[in-house]
């Protein structure tokens, strides 16, 4: 019997080193996994970060605020072009595009500025139209093309560099092709 009682110490001593292994193996998975995700997580300099956020909404609540002046300023400004009436080509014979154009305009100011500069805009915008086939014209999506080109066009004419001046939209109010 006392052989028995030697062989049970020895593997009793192995079962106890081996979970104090184990145990010592999950203790650092855990302890590298939570620097790991710590050192993921945080930014090298959370003063930067600090300041980044700030500017990020002062920017914000500039842009709220300018936007919301300016819709305030003025209510919205129409100019109203002339009537337009030129020939379309098209591949049984020329059509006709006859059309009333209005411009929203970002600015009130800027209706003396499209007045003084009518004849030009006028001309551009007749060269346009000319340019157009029926089928441009009278496709679902051809006026909104059209009034896209069009307010790129008077906008280059007018100097205007940002989305949000010059004109706003193009409108057409009447629109006849034949």
């Amino acid at each position: 019997m006392s052989d028995a009682k030697v062989e049970a110490a020895p593997k009793a001593k192995k079962n106890i080193l081996l979970f104090a292994v184990i145990g010592l193996l999950v203790v650092l998975l855990i302890i590298v996994g939570g620097v790991a995700a710590f050192l993921l997580t945080k930014s090298s300099d959370p003063a930067a970060d600090e300041v980044a956020a700030e500017a990020t909404a002062h920017d914000d609540a500039k842009k709220k605020k300018k936007d919301h002046k300016k819709k305030e300023e003025h209510a919205a400004v129409f100019e109203k072009l002339p009537q337009f009436t030129v020939n379309l080509h098209s591949e049984d014979g020329d059509g006709i595009l006859q059309t009333d154009i209005s411009l929203e305009l970002g600015d009130p100011k800027l209706a003396e500025k499209i007045k003084s500069l009518s004849p030009k805009i006028q001309g551009q915008i007749n060269k346009l139209l000319r340019g157009k086939t029926m089928a441009e014209v009278k496709a679902p999506d051809g006026t909104d093309k059209l009034g896209k080109e069009i307010r790129e066009m008077v906008n280059k004419i007018l100097g205007a560099e940002s989305e949000d001046e010059g004109v706003i939209s193009v409108n057409f109010t009447s629109f006849i092709v034949q």
